[in-house]
C-alpha cells in the first residue's frame, strides 16, 4: 500500500515570486520596488523552500522556510511547511512542535489537522493521529475530506484493521468518485480480503480514467491469477514486460517472486487478522455462522470416529475456534463435555450416509468474504464461486446460504470476434479496449500510431488487426 501522503496545501506555485512590481521616481531613472505583503512574500519563501526540499537542496530548503517564518511568523502555512521539512529530515520532535503551533495559531486551519493526523500515524500514534484526522474533517469550509478519510483508512491498516479500513476508503470514494488512490487502495483491500470481483471493478474504475501504473497492472494480474481469467494474465503479463520493463513490479514477476509484492504481504496480514479472529469474536459476542454438514460415510467408520471424539473430548477442552477433526470436516464451537442438538443431528445423518460424498451449506455472515470463507473449508474461492453460479461482479451477503462441495460443470470461456476496426464510444480507453478484444496494447498502439497518452474522442474509428495485413 502507498504511505500516507499530507495534502499539498503548503505547496504553492512559484508564480507568486512573480508578482512584484516595479515605478520609477520622477525626475530620476531610480527604480523602486513598493513594499510587498508580508503574507504574500512568506508564502513565495515557502514555495521557494518546498521546491528545494523537493530537490533535495535541504540547505536552501530551510534557508527560505526560515525566511518565510521571519516574515510572517502568525501564519498558519508557514510552520505547516516548517513541520513538514523537519519530518524530511528526520527531526520529529520539531515537526511535532511546529503542527501544534500551527493548530494554536489557525484552530480551523483544517491542512494543519490532516497533516499533524498523518505525521502522528507514522509515527505509531494511531489513536491520536485518527481523532486529528477526523477533527479536519469536521473543520467548517473543507473540501478535501476525501484526503483525510483516506489518511484513517491507511491509518487503520498499519493496525491491519481492514474492515475499519474499508468503511473509510468507502466513505473517502463517496467525496470524490474519482480519486484514483482510494479506488486502487480500496482494490488493494479487497484484494487481500478476497473480495475479487469488487477488486476488479474498483481497478477498472480507476484504469478506465487512464490511471494505469505497474503497481495497478500487478494487482491486476494477481486478480485475474486468483480467477483464474487466463486472458486478462496474459494482457497484464505483456503490459508489465513490454511498458515497465525495468520497475519493481516487473522484477518481481520476471522472478517469480509475487508472495513478495506488496499485494500479496497485505493478503498474508489478512490471513494473520483470520487467525486471530475467532477468539476476538467469540469475546465480543460475535455469532459464529451456522453450518449444515452432511458427511457420508460407512456405519462402523462413523462408530469409530464417535468413539474417539468422545475420548477426545472428555480430556482435552476445546479451543475456542473451530474445532476441525480432519481437513475437510468443520464444526461449531462447543463446551467442554457438551453435545449440541445440531452436532448430534449430524452424526445421525452421517450414520446413514455413503462414502466419500460430502455436502455443506454456509449461511454468510455480516462482514465476510470469499477469501474469508474458502480458508475455513479449506477450498478455492473458484470453486465456491462455480459451486453457486456467481457472477464476476456479483457480491455476497449476510445471509445469503452458499453450497461448499457441490460441483456444477465448468462453463467453455466464449471466443470473441475481433473486427478488423472498431468505433470508440463514450467512457472507453485504449486500456480497456486491448482487455475487451484481447489484443496487445503494443499491436494496438503501433497499429494505430498512438501513444499510451494519445488522447482518443468517441466516434473515432481505430484498427484492431494489423492494417498492413489487412490490405494484402
Amino acid at each position: 500500500m502507498q504511505k500516507l501522503r499530507l495534502l499539498a496545501c503548503v505547496i504553492f506555485s512559484l508564480q507568486l515570486a512573480a508578482c512584484v512590481t516595479e515605478t520609477t521616481v520622477v525626475g530620476s531613472d531610480r527604480q523602486i520596488r513598493p513594499k510587498m505583503d508580508q503574507k504574500e512574500a512568506a508564502r513565495t519563501r515557502i514555495a521557494l523552500g518546498i521546491n528545494y526540499l523537493q530537490r533535495g537542496d535541504n540547505a536552501q530548503a530551510k534557508f527560505n522556510l526560515e525566511k518565510a517564518k521571519s516574515l510572517a511568523p502568525e501564519l498558519a502555512e508557514v510552520h505547516n511547511a516548517m513541520a513538514y521539512y523537519y519530518q524530511q529530515v528526520a527531526e520529529f520532535e520539531a515537526a511535532e512542535n511546529s503542527y501544534k503551533t500551527a493548530i494554536d495559531l489557525e484552530p480551523n486551519n483544517a491542512d494543519s489537522y490532516n497533516n499533524y493526523g498523518a505525521f502522528l500515524c507514522q509515527r505509531g500514534k494511531y489513536d491520536q493521529a485518527e481523532q486529528l484526522l477526523l477533527q479536519a474533517i469536521s473543520r467548517p469550509g473543507y473540501i478535501r475530506a476525501a484526503d483525510s478519510y483516506e489518511n484513517i483508512a491507511l491509518c487503520r491498516l498499519e493496525q491491519k484493521d481492514f474492515i475499519q479500513a474499508k468503511t473509510y476508503l468507502d466513505l473517502s470514494i463517496k467525496h470524490n468518485a474519482s480519486r484514483p488512490s482510494a479506488l486502487f487502495n480500496l482494490a488493494s483491500v479487497n484484494y487481500a480480503m478476497a473480495d475479487l470481483p469488487a477488486a476488479q471493478v474498483l481497478l477498472d474504475r480507476m484504469q478506465s480514467a487512464s490511471q494505469i501504473s505497474p503497481r495497478s497492472v500487478l494487482l491486476g494480474y494477481l486478480i485475474a491469477q486468483e480467477q483464474q481469467d487466463y486472458s486478462r494474465m496474459q494482457t497484464a503479463e505483456q503490459l508489465l514486460l513490454t511498458t515497465y520493463p525495468q520497475s519493481q513490479e516487473t522484477l518481481l514477476f520476471s522472478q517469480g517472486k509475487l508472495n513478495e509484492s506488496e499485494f500479496s504481504q497485505l493478503r498474508q496480514d489478512y490471513k494473520q487478522q483470520l487467525l486471530q479472529q475467532p477468539t476476538e469474536q467469540v469475546k465480543a459476542g460475535v455469532v459464529q455462522p451456522k453450518i449444515k454438514i452432511t458427511r457420508k460415510k460407512p456405519p462402523a467408520a462413523v462408530a469409530t470416529e464417535q468413539a474417539q471424539l468422545s475420548a477426545a473430548t472428555a480430556a482435552v477442552p476445546l479451543p475456542e475456534s473451530i474445532a476441525v477433526s480432519d481437513s475437510s470436516a468443520l464444526r461449531e464451537p462447543t463446551e467442554v463435555g457438551s453435545q449440541t442438538s445440531s452436532e448430534a443431528e449430524n452424526q445421525a445423518e452421517m450414520a446413514q450416509a455413503e462414502p466419500e460424498v460430502q455436502v455443506r451449506q454456509h449461511e454468510v455472515q455480516q462482514d465476510e468474504t470469499l477469501y474469508g470463507i474458502a480458508e475455513r473449508y479449506s477450498v478455492t474461492i473458484s470453486d465456491i464461486i462455480s459451486w453457486n453460479s456467481l457472477r464476476d461482479n456479483q457480491p455476497i451477503v449476510k445471509g445469503q446460504v452458499l453450497w461448499i462441495g457441490q460441483q456444477a460443470p465448468r462453463q467453455i470461456e466464449p471466443q470473441i470476434e475481433v473486427p478488423e476496426r472498431y468505433q470508440i464510444q463514450y467512457g472507453d480507453t485504449l486500456f480497456r479496449i486491448s482487455m475487451r478484444y484481447r489484443v496487445k496494447l503494443t499491436s494496438l498502439l503501433q497499429w494505430n500510431n498512438l501513444t499510451e497518452q494519445s488522447p482518443i474522442r468517441a466516434g473515432q474509428f481505430i484498427y484492431l488487426k494489423d492494417p498492413a495485413q489487412l490490405e494484402l
